[in-house]
């Protein structure tokens, strides 16, 4: 029995309609899977789609100056697709305060070079680092069980 691993599909499927290069994305479908003899292809923009991708390093992203010179060498690549993180601690700088600013400058930027964008979500942890998260506190909130390990971890840094 082949094991279909959800979550990576539809994660690529969403980021790809979410930011699709695509200027007139309200006539087209919405990508997805679709099934061809014994072969499964992504659909987007009504055509079959091979992910030609490059991921840019962590928080390259964050800054839409020094990414400004990387768009048309992505481009020039022969790239069709980049995978770029957005940050939590970005785009929820204060508890309740929002501020896409970062995910709309790397939609038009992609968009300007006619790639697709796919979004990393960088949430409380990555790479088993907690570099992206919002201000400690807020996310203990959120988080309890993860008050107990910092806690420990204090405790070992004191005793040492």
């Amino acid at each position: 029995m082949k094991t279909v691993r959800l979550f990576p599909i539809l994660s690529v499927l969403s980021a790809l309609f979410f930011s699709s290069s695509c200027k007139d994305q309200a006539n087209l479908p919405i990508p997805h899977l679709e099934k061809q003899g014994a072969a499964t292809q992504l659909i987007v923009d009504g055509r079959p789609f091979l992910v030609l991708g490059g991921e840019l390093h962590n928080s390259s992203s964050t800054s839409r100056e020094y990414m400004k010179e990387f768009w048309p060498k992505l481009k020039a690549s022969g790239m069709n697709t980049v995978l770029a993180g957005v940050e939590w601690a970005l785009v929820e700088p204060e508890e309740g305060r929002f501020d896409f600013t970062v995910v709309d400058n790397l939609i038009e930027d992609a968009r300007a070079q006619d790639l697709h964008l796919i979004l990393l979500w960088f949430g409380s942890w990555k790479n088993g680092q907690s570099h992206y998260m919002p201000k400690m506190g807020r996310v203990l909130k959120f988080f309890p069980h993860s008050e107990k390990r910092l806690l420990s971890l204090i405790q070992k840094l004191l005793l040492q």
